[in-house]
């Protein structure tokens, strides 16, 4: 997610950069008004939902199913944050602990979810 917008060719794109790079959003070069949002875009929605910036990655383990993917953080204002994908093709229940706080959710199939408390 390097680049927020790019043309419909990817650039615009200098010598000895990244010749694979993706946009949030592409924009078409034929017009330059038509914009396409892309997952890049979707993912970025969510993490700034619940990410302040100056937030801290936090260690986060346990047991979760396979094809659920999560990161944690700690906000500076002392919030938690944490964004959620479940690959999977079926809705999977997800328990969320932290110190004496706890909290279930069903997450939807092939979806990503934000959560900031």
């Amino acid at each position: 997610m390097w680049n927020y917008m790019l043309d419909n060719n990817h650039g615009p794109w200098r010598p000895g950069g990244c010749n694979i790079c993706l946009g949030a959003i592409d924009i078409d070069s034929k017009d330059y008004r038509t914009m396409t949002k892309n997952s890049h875009y979707y993912a970025m929605a969510h993490l700034s939902k619940v990410i302040q910036p100056g937030s801290h990655r936090i260690a986060s383990a346990d047991n979760v199913q396979e094809g659920i993917y999560y990161s944690a953080f700690e906000n500076p204002d002392g919030s938690y944050a944490i964004v959620l994908l479940n690959e999977n093709r079926e809705s999977q229940p997800v328990v969320v602990v932290a110190g004496d706080k706890r909290f279930i959710y069903l997450s939807e199939p092939q979806s990503v979810s934000s959560f900031r408390w």
